[in-house]
This record gives structure tokens, C-alpha cells and sequence, in this order.
């Protein structure tokens, strides 16, 4: 299980790591954009396709599973002050099984959607050139099944009301 458990923390950090490049990615090149423009004027091509289609889907999707895993999701805990600790325990627990199986019904659903997307060779036209924007469809199936993976593996300590494994993200 500790096993487990390790390779779920390094996937999570390494998908919310690649979400990060794709930030610093989109900073410098929308930053050297707008300075070419300005003393230039040259654009660089294709920066709106760019940013919509691969920056943005790296930053909203690949860090899910980061952030389930420290369980940072937003939450609402008006009455859980007032419920008694067994209570809290299983509220969590049924919110964890909810959201696995949201998660995995998202992920088999945008998994046949990429599958569609790569199989037609899904490309947008910039300046001329065929841009490909198949490989972004598969962001989300990963995302998903991570951010289900998260969650099933985090069902045992909430169960036992344990702590994870030291040296893990998961402090609470």
C-alpha cells in the first residue's frame, strides 16, 4: 500500500510540476509577444492558438490530482463543527467515494473523446501551417484518472483515521 501510495504522491507532484512549465511556458512567451509587437511590430504566430489549446488546459487540468491529493478541493464545512468526529470521518469518506466516481466517469468520457481526436489528426490552421491540437485531448483522461486515483487511494486512512505515510503532501 505505502508502495501505492508513493507513486500516486510522485505522479500527482509530477503532473501539478509539468501544469507549472506550462505557466512559466505561457508567461515568457506571451511576454515576448507583447514585447515584439511593441518594438517590432512582429507577432509571433500562433500565440492565441497556443495559449488556449495547450498553456491553458496544462494550467486548469494537469495539477487536479495534486490538488485532490492535498486535499485543497474547495469544501464546504459549515456543519462539521457541529457533527461529532465518526460523523466528519464518514462525510469524508462518502465525498471521496463520490468524487472517484465522478473523476472516473469524466475520464472514460474525455478518453473517447481524445481517442475521436487523435484518430482524425485534429489540428487547427495558423498562418498556413496545421497546427496539431490532438495531444490536449488527452490531458484530460490523465487528469481525471489521476484525480480518481487520488481519491481511492486516500479511502483507506480516512477509514482507519490514520495519517498518510510521512513525508507526503497530504498533512491534514
Amino acid at each position: 500500500m505505502d508502495a501505492l501510495y508513493r507513486f500516486t504522491n510522485r505522479a500527482a507532484v509530477g503532473l501539478a510540476l509539468l501544469g507549472t512549465l506550462g505557466i512559466l511556458l505561457m508567461v515568457i512567451h506571451i511576454t515576448l509577444d507583447v514585447l515584439l509587437r511593441a518594438t517590432l511590430s512582429v507577432s509571433i504566430p500562433a500565440t492565441v492558438e497556443l495559449v488556449t489549446r495547450y498553456y491553458l488546459i496544462t494550467l486548469a487540468l494537469l495539477p487536479l490530482g495534486w490538488v485532490e491529493w492535498r486535499r485543497e478541493m474547495i469544501a464546504v464545512e459549515a456543519l462539521e463543527g457541529l457533527m461529532k468526529p465518526w460523523l466528519v470521518r464518514l462525510s469524508d469518506v462518502l465525498v471521496s467515494l463520490l468524487s472517484t466516481a465522478v473523476y472516473a466517469v469524466l475520464a472514460v468520457a474525455t478518453w473517447g473523446k481524445a481517442m475521436e481526436q487523435y484518430d482524425i489528426g485534429a489540428y487547427v490552421m495558423s498562418l498556413n501551417f496545421p497546427m496539431p491540437v490532438w495531444p490536449t485531448y488527452f490531458a484530460l483522461p490523465v487528469a481525471f484518472a489521476l484525480a480518481a486515483v487520488v481519491c481511492v487511494v486516500r479511502l483507506p486512512f480516512l477509514l482507519r483515521d490514520t495519517a498518510p505515510p510521512s513525508g507526503t503532501p497530504d498533512e491534514r
